[in-house]
């Protein structure tokens, strides 16, 4: 089968799959499960194999496994298509995406005890939306995955989450609808500029980047203003630091598949469309705001660390780690070179891989002890050490050990960081972004303490349960819980080990977002009639 078909398909199927369970509800709850079972692990098997005939050496071009059939018509002069394919950065994302809506669905099993062909169908309506968002090729086929993802995670926390549910929903849909429609506007500003440009009227994001990127004079002013609309979308969906309050609310309400998939896939389109749109075909305006990025993403990594160590509660701590995690994404991405940008990618990867799991077992802990109080719980390890097996290794994972994935990542974005902030040319530039280095490295050393202090209260020292389950028999981890965890800590130790398979895969369509971004920072001319900084370069303006 052509590799275009394939990857409809599995698009396709998810999509398929929620309209089969609604028949399937009225035949109890253990044909729903069964139903959601077998589409996502159909859709998890079409994924691997895609990523299995993905090129070795990550060139692709423009897209690889594309299928494309035109919308309006062939004789429209709006060419709006439904346009799919990958590349190295949406990828891993993509298999990730089929990979976590398996364990969603498997540490669902027990939890959900109403509306059972409703909520799974919403699960597989948010994977289908997710495979859509890294795979579109179309600007308006981006949009409408990137809006729709809104839709089913917003019942999945209004109908199945915990007492504040329907107000955590609410705050979600409107934060993350609020800022995506300037992203609309701003998304519609690149097309039309482009169309004045070249003549011709596309929607595709190849084409678009390409054009854009051949442009040699765009004023300065109106990319800085597409580039803050683009920023109001993808930086509430990261989220970056100061707008992250609606995150850990809605991790803290939603029901523990909706977390999973909430930290693991949906917090990745904001990095990602900051890549996607942002460095790729706004690079002056990338360079420009290179600092106010960097100390915005650094502030976020700082601000998540010292507010996760204040916390009681376990759902809570692992969400606003989840705010310092991502701002060193953030940090990569706008350190504007290879390691950076290498290492940012792959820590979304990373980073989707061990929250994803430790909100699984988070959920999992609470279905025993219906509490996710550290003060309530402790010693646990002798009770539950499969448990504890599961929570220590995530756990290594998130903190960066060695030989784990989360290593790689983290050195990657660091050495990037160092990079960028010990080759400026300015001095007063330089001294700013030596800053921005230290505090990512003090980061690192709080999300060790946070992380470390919960697994100790939590699973070591005396026995320690809630009264109203003290006495009683609590099993450990059962078979279908092992198996939901169990490919995410392969994965673990394989990126740890042998990160250079995953990165070989990304490389090449990373680099060439690099290799624009260094023009843009170091020689790239701006429009001289644009008000800043008269004829400047990018780097000359970041020196101001």
């Amino acid at each position: 089968m052509d590799t275009g078909e394939l990857l409809v398909i599995t698009m396709g199927l998810p999509l398929l799959g929620a309209v089969l369970l609604a028949g399937l509800a009225r035949r109890g709850r253990t044909a729903v499960r069964s139903g959601a079972l077998v589409i996502t692990l159909l859709t998890l098997v079409l994924a691997l194999v895609i990523a299995w005939r993905f090129p070795g050496d990550g060139v692709v071009d423009d897209g690889w496994g594309v299928s494309t059939v035109a919308w309006l018509g062939t004789q429209s002069p709006w060419d709006i298509q439904l346009s799919v394919g990958l590349d190295g950065l949406g990828l891993w994302l993509f298999v990730l995406s089929a990979l976590l809506m398996f364990t969603a669905v498997l540490v669902s099993w027990e939890s959900i005890t109403h509306d059972e062909g409703l909520f799974y169908a919403m699960l597989l309506l948010l994977e289908c939306g997710c495979l859509g968002v890294f795979a579109a090729r179309d600007v308006i086929l981006f949009y409408v995955f990137f809006e729709f993802t809104l839709i089913p995670l917003f019942f999945l926390i209004g109908i199945w989450g915990s007492e504040q549910r329907q107000y955590a929903a609410r705050k979600f849909f409107v934060y993350t609808l609020a800022g995506s429609v300037l992203t609309f506007l701003s998304l519609l500003a690149i097309v039309v500029w482009d169309a004045q440009q070249s003549g011709r009227m596309t929607f595709s994001i190849p084409a678009l980047t390409s054009s854009l990127q051949l442009q040699p004079i765009r004023p300065l002013a109106w990319q800085l203003l597409v580039f803050w609309g683009l920023f109001a979308g993808f930086a509430i969906k990261v989220p970056l630091f100061p707008l992250h309050t609606w995150l850990p609310l809605a991790h803290v309400q939603a029901p523990t598949a909706g977390s999973v998939f909430l930290a693991g896939i949906l917090l990745k389109i904001g990095t990602y469309g900051f890549v996607r749109f942002n460095l790729a075909m706004l690079p002056e305006a990338s360079a420009i705001c290179m600092p106010l990025m960097l100390s915005l993403a650094v502030a976020g990594v700082l601000y998540g660390a010292l507010v996760s160590l204040a916390q009681q509660d376990i759902k809570r701590l692992i969400a606003y780690s989840s705010v310092s995690h991502l701002g060193y994404c953030m940090l990569g991405l706008f350190a504007l070179n290879s390691a950076g940008l290498q290492g940012a990618t792959l820590q979304m990867v990373n980073h989707g891989i061990s929250t994803g799991a430790l909100f699984a077992l988070v959920g999992m802990l609470y279905e025993r002890y219906h509490t996710r109080e550290i003060r309530e719980l402790g010693g646990l390890a002798r009770r539950l050490p499969w448990l504890a097996f599961f929570l220590v290794v995530f756990t290594f994972s998130s903190i960066g050990l060695p030989g784990l994935n989360g290593f790689a990542g983290e050195l990657l974005i660091l050495l990037g960081i160092f990079q960028r902030a010990w080759g400026s040319g300015s001095a007063v530039a330089a001294t700013s972004l030596q800053v921005i280095a230290v505090l990512a490295v003090l980061g690192v050393v709080l999300g060790a303490w946070y992380m470390l202090w919960m697994v100790q209260r939590v699973l070591f020292g005396p026995l320690r349960e809630p009264s109203a389950v003290a006495g009683h028999a609590v099993h450990d981890l059962t078979r279908r819980e092992i198996v939901a965890l169990a490919p995410l800590a392969v994965l673990v130790v394989w990126i740890g080990v042998q990160p250079g398979y995953f990165l070989q895969r990304m490389a090449p369509t990373l680099d060439r977002v690099v290799v624009v971004a260094q023009d843009a920072l170091q020689q790239g001319p701006v429009d001289p009639r644009a008000t800043l900084g008269g004829g400047a370069t990018a780097e000359q303006l970041v020196r101001r």
